[in-house]
Order: structure tokens, then C-alpha cells, then sequence
């Protein structure tokens, strides 16, 4: 493991994430170990962002994966979109066959059990949708359910490890 530096301040932060996230990182990880995954799990400074994600981490915008949770109708579904997108409300409402909303973070957690921020596709119970231009990549980095951890894996793993259906759902 290479060692990163941090201030006294960032040090505390961080640890504080990750008591906060301990339990979502590990269940992470048991996932990726169940489904076989060739992941690597890369530690950072706090990142709530996908751009922050990419700043902290060196890895372009593009291959961040945003895991995104919105409201179709009355159930929750998630969308996996590059850090450089946004998500068109309307080709996922044609997608879904309903009107969609983005999920509050409390409709966020409940649905997946993790943070905003540090929302990860992995070990998830709800429809899975994925922008199709994530599959262009060598290489994406989704969140690893913290805002201190992501997990980098080849998108078709990632595509057939949580059962997403891939479409194109950008702007």
C-alpha cells in the first residue's frame, strides 16, 4: 500500500468517514470477492463529488462512475452515468415507462443503505441502469460506499455483477 499524506485536520475527517462508512466499505468488498470481481480498491481524500473524485484520485472525469438514485414512479432505481455527464430525466422516464424525480438523500439511504456521496452500485436490491458510454472505458472507478474509497473494475464486470441494463440516458 503506497501512504498519502494528510493534515492533522483531513486525518480526523477521514477517519471520521470511515467509522461512518466501515460497515458499506466491507460490504463492498464481500461483493466484489462473491462475484469474483478483479477490483482495486483505491483510498482518498474526501471526495463528495465526481469532479473532487477525480481531482483526489488522478483518474479522468469521464471514467468516475456517479451512482445516481432517482424515483421512477414509486420506486427507486439507480443510474450509473460518467462523472462528465448528467442524467436526461427524460430518456430515463422512457426507459422506466414513468415519471422520475431525483431521490432525497433520506430516499437515498433507505433505498441502498448508503451516503449521498458515497453511493456505490455494488450490493444493491433495486433496478440498475447504466449509461452506455461507461463501456467505451478500459477502466471505470465507482464509489466503494464511502466518500473515502472507490473501487476501480472493467465496465462489462461491472455491467454483469449488479444486472445493470445499459442504455443511453445522458444529456
Amino acid at each position: 500500500m503506497e501512504a498519502f499524506e494528510q493534515s492533522p485536520e483531513e486525518l480526523v475527517q477521514f477517519l471520521d468517514f470511515m467509522d461512518e462508512d466501515i460497515e458499506n466499505v466491507k460490504r463492498v468488498v464481500s461483493f466484489c470477492k462473491e462475484n469474483s470481481l478483479d477490483a482495486e480498491f483505491k483510498v482518498h481524500g474526501k471526495s463528495e463529488t465526481a469532479e473532487e473524485s477525480a481531482e483526489k484520485t488522478g483518474v479522468d472525469l469521464g471514467q468516475i462512475v456517479k451512482t445516481l438514485v432517482f424515483i421512477a414512479g414509486d420506486e427507486p432505481v439507480a443510474v450509473l452515468c460518467p462523472g462528465s455527464g448528467r442524467v436526461s430525466e427524460e430518456k430515463l422516464e422512457e426507459v422506466t415507462g414513468e415519471d422520475v424525480r431525483m431521490a432525497n438523500p433520506s430516499e437515498v439511504k433507505d433505498s441502498t443503505g448508503y451516503v449521498v456521496g458515497g453511493v456505490s452500485p455494488f450490493d444493491l436490491d433495486i433496478p440498475v441502469y447504466m449509461e452506455e458510454s461507461l463501456l467505451e472505458h478500459d477502466e471505470i472507478k465507482p464509489a466503494a460506499g464511502s466518500r473515502v474509497v472507490g473501487v476501480t473494475v472493467e465496465p462489462e464486470d461491472l455491467k454483469k455483477a449488479v444486472d445493470a441494463e445499459e442504455f443511453s440516458i445522458i444529456q
